[in-house]
Parts: structure tokens; sequence; C-alpha cells
């Protein structure tokens, strides 16, 4: 299968430079450097490895915090460079759009915190709420009810992105799609829960990712700048526990333990983007195209 190689950016690796190759795909050289580029960020716990040390190649004043979907909007309207966005919007706009190589948020089972939270059994399941900040995560769960629930729910976006004060227990949907630390909060909360890495690992064998580092239209990223988010990933993992218990003592975070956050970073969460995360990426680019949840084609559009 082809995942349609121009949605990479500039290759930092064997596997990658000979991909393109194989699909006679030149990609253009990039002068090593460093630009001051803007940076999306979202403000989860599972980004916060791939921002350790990151500062002193990209100043945090050109950065900006929003849910994946709002970065989304900003990076289409290029008001920022760089953005961890969502995997779907990646997919979705492949002709416009590059992925930084090496550098994903992903997991190969249980991820924890992308959950679909259910009052009912889940097969029981007639009506979801989707979290508005979600979109990878609310196409996937579409997937995952039609294939391994057998079952085809009403699904309804939420009018803002869930906070764990929530109040679920009065929301008449029978089920909840929760992303991010509000789904960490809520993990125990439902009688009935679905780990939507989990779910994905049990239908496919295969890793799922969720978000990577996307480049705007138009900007092709150095390769001393793709080396720059790969070392920032590389702190963000050694330091894993470090970054989780400087979380926990945050204001706040009040919901989460030490232990906790500390599982979550250093064995739910995976941030390579391998051979076997690219397998997992174009199973469901094709399951997108084959539920009417992305436009099918020759390459990824």
């Amino acid at each position: 299968m082809n995942c349609g190689p121009s949605i990479f950016s500039e290759p930092v690796d064997k596997f990658t430079t000979l991909a393109l190759a194989a699909h006679g795909v030149q990609r253009k050289i990039v002068p090593a450097m460093i630009r001051p580029l803007r940076l999306g960020v979202v403000p989860y716990l599972n980004v916060l490895p791939l921002l350790e040390g990151l500062d002193a190649d990209y100043p945090k004043t050109n950065w900006l915090a929003a849910t994946p979907r709002r970065l989304a909007e900003l990076l289409a309207g290029g008001e920022i460079d760089v953005a961890m966005v969502s995997i779907f919007e990646a997919l979705l706009h492949a002709d416009k759009y590059r992925i930084v190589p090496g550098v994903a948020i992903g997991c190969d089972g249980p991820v924890r915190s992308v959950a679909l939270h259910s009052k009912v059994p889940l097969k029981e399941i007639k009506t979801v709420l989707l979290d508005r900040a979600s979109l990878s995560s609310a196409n996937l769960v579409q997937i995952l009810c039609r294939e391994l629930l057998n079952i085809d729910p009403q699904f309804h976006v939420s009018e803002n992105p869930f906070a764990p004060g929530f109040d679920w227990k009065t929301d008449s949907h029978d089920a909840l799609l929760v992303i991010g630390d509000t789904a960490l909060a809520w993990e125990h909360a439902f009688p009935h829960r679905l780990d939507l890495g989990m779910g994905w690992k049990e239908l496919t064998g295969l890793p799922f990712v969720f978000a990577a580092w996307v480049a705007r239209e138009g900007l092709e990223v150095s390769r001393d700048e793709v080396n720059a988010f790969v070392k920032a990933k590389d702190r963000g993992i050694a330091n894993a526990e470090v970054i989780a218990d400087r979380y926990v003592g945050e204001a706040g975070h009040e919901w989460v333990t030490r232990e906790s956050a500390r599982e979550y970073l250093t064995s739910a969460i995976k941030y390579d983007l391998g051979e076997w995360e690219r397998e997992g990426l174009i199973l469901f680019r094709q399951k997108l195209v084959e539920h009417r949840l992305l436009g099918g084609g020759g390459v990824l559009r």
C-alpha cells in the first residue's frame, strides 16, 4: 500500500530516502539552518516530552498553545509554521502539508488518554458525543465502532472541548469520546470504556499514530530543523519521569498521581515514527477511505 510519500518532509533516515526514491520522488534540498519558526503546541501531558529543551532552537515567544483542532485551523491559515496536529489533518491535506520525520505521538496498545467512555455496555451504545478538540480520534472511533464493536451509533460533536469538570452524568448521550488530560482524569469514572489504542491494536495488530509535527503549505523543513525536533524528543524520553513529576507538582493537576503520570509517559505513549508506525498510518488511511471519512485517490490528498 502507498500512503503517498509526498506527505513526509525531508528524509533523515535510510528507510524514508529509499521509500521516496522507489516512488520517483525527488525532494528539494533545503539548506542546513534553523529559522525562528512559529510553533503550534498542544497543552497536554503527552506533548511535554517533545518540548523538552526545544526552546533552545525555537524560542517560546514563537509558540502558540491550542487544541489540535484549533492548531489545524491556524496551520491552514498560515498563521503558524509547524504544529503538533492530528494525523487525520495531515492525511486530509497531504497535497499541501509535510510530516516532520522521526517524531510522533502514538501507541502500540493501550494509550489511556484516548477512550470511548460509556454509561452503557459498549455493544449497546446508540449515541456518542465526540470531543470537539479531537480529529484523528473522532474518526478512529467510528472505524472501531463499526469494525470492532459491530455497532453504528449516531455521532455528535461537543460545543466545547471536554474538561475534567464537565458534568457527563447529565448529558443525554450513551458514550463520550474523550482525549488528552481529561481522558486520563476520567480513566476510572465510567462503568464501560474502550481504549482506542487497544481497540486499534486488537483490530489490526499495528501501532497507531495520533499526531505529529506537521509543516504548513510551502514550507520545506531543513535537516537541522528536523534534527532539533528529534533531539527534543530524545531528551524528553530520557527525562520522562522528571517531566511527569514536574507536571504532577503543578497546580490544577491533582487528578493524576505521580505513578500514573510516569507510567503514561514511559509506557503508554510512543514517540517514534518508524516503519512499523508508518504501516499503521497507511492502514488507517485505507480504512478512512473505505468508511468514506477521507477522499480516495492514487495518493493522499
